[in-house]
């Protein structure tokens, strides 16, 4: 379909629907006069509604799509005003923390215009500022229930000579289009003199956009971005999308991405593209992930998120394989299209099971489980959370990396976890409401004719230890110890928060547990010498055992030392290779899962 066609067939579906509800309308325009300011104006214009409608309620999202966690939109708002067709103000109050209800007083027209401060770039909700400005349609734009449904218009004013990026389509310049709220909640925006590219790909309109500056070389990312365009066409059959967007805003402390409908938003360091290596696995490696969700969770989506319900938490057990699950496939893929070697990948592997056994939170909470609780848990991160809590990104990734080994044994080849999307994605289009975990577990056992309940009950609804050893013998690879020596365990890990050396976690039982160190400790210094995040566990784990260790940490801006003597690692760190002599089986089973030769 092209652009044009594709067009048309939106302003014709606008007509049609209008009729059909009485010829109610709905058009948004989003200002920003004073970027300094971080505040966008904006009005939402509501015509020809119901005359015998009363009563007029609306609402702003509390949270956003990608993100399962409540957002607090409503406490941004700063003024607002409601009037009808001839100006006149129209009596409004607030029913709950996010909702208004209008008196409409025989009105059937009605203009809110409201100002909502942003200044959340990192969170890819809403910002502002004299440099740029990003939107998240659901963090800014209310919306009523009723008409939910229809299409909608939005006009932009960008800031002097910015333009505006998105994926939505644009029918006149500024002036954007989508078929109802859903859509349009799901289609970002960037407002600013960003640049952007223009690429075909399998025959769609691509375009990558960026904010920021980075040794980046178009012609590269175009040529990468369209192998893995290619490779995902390829495996889910079609590109679900007339065009797609890329979005990127590259900072000193930009990190993490969100999918969307028909574009993703991506945060990263200039430094991310200096070295084709740290390029391959941090940009391209988030590329892959949020790339494949335009599938996996935009149109295969669990049955609890299928539709939204903006106002409250949305609970659903199969996080784990939205998340988990692309998760798997996002490092298979680049090794599958030749980005990355299979050997640095079975690497990997013996990193993924250590670090699985090293979690003790694995054995405490479940993948059905830690998928429920993402609202209340994954996104708050506690002081035990990496002791009593899975992850629903890593250990899916794990299990699913299993489970599609295990699919590979039973059928002997004949089928994958490769086949087993495609065939959710075909069975369980998003117009149809959404899949659950039995849907999955059904389909599975569908393509093999075997019954995958133990499987599922022990290592999705369940916490026993994952049978790395065995699946992994699927396809001749076998773990063994990497050396017998013992290791210092530092009993925490560290993160690098904008060169910060910051505990994030503080494993249970540890010495450094029992000497006081908490998470969020900012560490200055190890045994009176500066250390960066990088160097901490490396200095600790090469000290010689029974060594006591003072660390100097800063506190709620107060410095502390905290001395204690590390243990033993109990978990060893491992190593994965493959069988010197492999059955048929194994072989064939490995060339396949990987795209390469034994």
């Amino acid at each position: 379909m092209t652009k044009k066609l594709f067009q048309f067939k939106q302003i014709i579906l606008l007509l049609i629907v209008n009729v059909m509800y009485s010829q109610t309308t709905i058009n948004y325009k989003l200002s920003m006069p004073e970027p300094q300011s971080h505040i966008y104006e904006v009005e939402a214009q509501f015509d020809n509604l119901p005359k015998k409608l009363k009563e007029f309620n609306f609402s702003l999202p509390v949270w956003r799509s990608g993100r399962y966690v409540l957002f607090d939109f409503a406490g941004d708002l700063l003024t607002m005003s409601v009037s009808n067709s001839k100006g006149k103000l129209l009596k409004w109050e607030k029913t709950d923390k996010t909702t208004w209800s209008v008196e409409l007083n025989s009105s059937t027209s009605i203009n809110i215009k409201y100002k909502i401060f942003a200044n959340e770039f990192n969170a890819r909700t809403k910002g502002l500022n004299s440099d740029h400005g990003f939107v998240d349609p659901s963090a800014i734009f209310i919306y009523a229930e009723e008409y939910r449904s229809l299409p909608l218009t939005l006009i932009v004013a960008p800031f002097k000579n910015w333009h505006v990026t998105t994926g939505l389509v644009e029918i006149e310049k500024n002036k954007f289009t989508a078929p109802n709220y859903n859509y349009f909640s799901d289609c970002p925006l960037e407002i600013g003199t960003q640049k952007d590219f223009t690429f075909m790909a399998e025959g769609k309109e691509h375009k990558i956009s960026i904010f920021g500056e980075a040794n980046y070389n178009f012609d590269t990312l175009k040529k990468d971005f369209s192998t893995l365009i290619s490779y995902n066409k390829n495996f889910w059959g079609k590109l679900p999308y007339d065009n797609y967007t890329f979005m990127f805003h590259i900072t000193p402390t930009a990190g993490g991405a969100t999918e969307h409908i028909n574009s993703t938003i991506l945060g990263e360091r200039a430094a991310n593209f200096a070295k084709r290596d740290i390029y391959i696995s941090s940009v391209l490696g988030t590329v892959s992930h949020e790339y494949f969700h335009t599938w996996n969770v935009k149109q295969l989506r669990p049955k609890g998120i299928a539709p939204y319900d903006f106002l409250k938490e949305n609970y659903t057990k199969e996080l784990w394989i939205s998340e988990g699950t692309t998760s798997y496939y996002d490092d298979l893929i680049l090794v599958r299209t030749k980005f990355k070697t299979a050997k640095s990948y079975t690497d990997d592997i013996a990193t993924k099971v250590r670090n699985d056994r090293r979690r003790p939170g694995n054995l405490n909470q479940s993948l059905s489980e830690s998928s429920f609780d993402a609202w209340i848990k994954f996104w708050k991160s506690s002081f035990h959370s990496y002791n009593f809590q899975s992850d629903y990104y890593e250990k899916g990734a794990n299990v699913s990396l299993l489970l599609d080994l295990e699919i590979r044994k039973i059928t002997n080849n004949a089928n994958s976890l490769d086949n087993v999307m495609r065939s959710m994605f075909e069975k369980f289009p998003l117009e149809k409401g959404g899949f659950t975990v039995d849907d999955f577990q059904k389909n599975i056992e569908n393509l093999t004719d075997h019954s995958f309940n133990l499987f599922f009950e022990n290592y999705i609804h369940g916490t026993k230890p994952l049978p790395w050893e065995e699946i992994l013998n699927n396809v001749g690879l076998v773990i063994s110890v990497k050396d017998s020596l013992k290791e210092i365990d530092p009993g925490f890990t560290v993160v690098d928060q904008n060169g910060k050396a910051i505990v994030r976690n503080v494993i249970i039982n540890s010495s450094a547990m029992s000497a006081g160190l908490d998470i969020q400790d900012e560490i200055i210094a190890l045994n009176g010498e500066r250390v960066n995040a990088k160097e901490i566990i490396e200095k600790i784990t090469s000290m010689n055992p029974l060594t006591t260790i003072k660390i100097t940490v800063f506190r709620e801006d107060r410095i502390k030392e905290i001395s204690f003597q590390p243990n033993y690692q109990t978990t060893p760190s491992y190593v994965v290779a493959k069988v010197k002599a492999p059955t048929s089986h194994q072989q064939k089973t490995y060339e396949s899962w990987l795209n390469t030769t034994w």
